[in-house]
């Protein structure tokens, strides 16, 4: 009995890793690295979590509807790498400029390229991608 426990354990924790690298992506995937769009909106919310940073835009088109834009970004551990703390630079309630790879699928989505913060200052992240930001 001993040893079948074992195994099952063993048999669960390669499962569930062969399910995991299944899961994970390339941002490529999801996003053109040559189709990039430029947003202004109010920053609604922040998920700083694993895998991916998360920010919620709100963004008015010129007849004053709003959508919400969803622009994600590389984990929080790879943003702290370059000193960027969420709490310190992202503020919900803020206008901020994304500039990102736009979303395969056409949804209001996109992979970060450069925020322009409220203050006017550049966070520059596109050398995750081959080419700058047009």
């Amino acid at each position: 009995m001993r040893y079948s426990l074992a195994g099952a354990a063993i048999l669960g924790a390669v499962l569930g890793a062969a399910a995991e690298a299944r899961a994970h992506h390339a941002v490529q995937a999801a996003f053109d690295q040559d189709d990039h769009v430029t947003i202004t909106g109010v920053l609604t919310k922040v998920l700083w979590i694993n895998p991916h940073v998360r920010w919620f835009l709100d963004v008015k088109d010129d007849s004053g509807n709003v959508t919400t834009w969803t622009i994600s970004g590389a984990g929080p551990g790879g943003f702290r790498d370059i000193g960027i703390s969420g709490r310190d630079v992202f503020k919900t309630g803020q206008t901020y400029t994304a500039i990102a790879a736009r979303a395969r699928d056409g949804s209001p989505n996109g992979y970060i390229l450069t925020f322009i913060l409220p203050d006017g200052r550049k966070i520059d992240l596109w050398h995750q991608y081959k080419s700058e930001p047009k």
